[in-house]
């Protein structure tokens, strides 16, 4: 992984360094203490640059409001959201549509963490099927429609305790280019806004889309794209019908 000073991510930013401390202590951007200097995660960063860049410069959702735009969007149930904040938030994903650095970056709260490991391969099938875990990203694309190859890889979501159990259960070393990556969650809306597909609980469209738009994998992202585009259409067609 390569990694970057304050100083030079400051740099990179063309902000003070005062600002790339507080993107740090916000969760907006990855890094690690050592000794007394910290360093960023540089694609994190580059990933914060794209979004700013391309105008998504919008506060980024509750993770309460950003799993429930996930359910809206596949006509799910968001019992959790008042009727008026579901008619708000509706209006503001039809009014975005064509933004995708704007989804990203609202929801970029859906998880609390990211992390990759290195799991055998013979286990993925496995994983995948444990209790409240919910494939996503790679995991979920071809569900969705998407010819991408899961061979070899997993994404999935998992609350922080189960994580912990499995990473002991499966052996799960930290790896940088580990074929798992786990993202880690709060509470349970990605149980609860999961669908059943080809055997497998999987993220919604959105989620699933937003998850590939994060891979460095070229393929991925074009799939993510597409995925986005498609779920958001029917956003746009139930406004035009309505």
């Amino acid at each position: 992984m390569s990694e970057l000073t304050v100083s030079e991510a400051a740099a990179r930013l063309g902000v003070h360094q005062s600002r790339v401390r507080q993107l740090l202590h916000a969760g907006t951007v990855g890094g690690r203490r050592l000794g007394r200097q910290w360093l960023i995660d540089a694609d994190d960063l580059d990933r914060h640059r794209d979004l700013v860049s391309g105008g998504a410069t919008s506060r980024a959702m509750s993770a309460r409001t950003a799993w429930a735009a996930a359910a809206l969007v596949d006509g799910q149930d968001t019992r959790w959201i008042t009727s008026s904040e579901r008619s708000r938030l509706q209006g503001r994903l039809q009014r975005n549509a064509e933004k995708v650095v704007t989804f990203r970056r609202w929801l970029s709260t859906r998880q609390l963490s990211t992390a990759r490991f290195r799991i055998a391969d013979s286990d993925i099938a496995a994983f995948l099927q444990e209790q409240d875990v919910v494939a996503t990203g790679i995991s979920a694309a071809r569900s969705h429609g998407q010819r991408l190859s899961a061979a070899g890889e997993a994404e999935a979501y998992a609350t922080v305790e189960l994580a912990r159990k499995l990473t002991k259960k499966y052996f799960l070393v930290a790896s940088e280019r580990g074929n798992l990556l786990l993202r880690t969650v709060e509470g349970n809306w990605h149980t609860d806004t999961a669908v059943r597909r080809d055997g497998l609980l999987i993220t919604t469209r959105l989620m699933t889309a937003v998850d590939l738009l994060d891979s460095a994998d070229a393929r991925s992202v074009s799939a993510g794209r597409r995925l986005l585009q498609e779920a958001l259409q029917s956003l746009t067609l139930s406004k035009v019908g309505g």
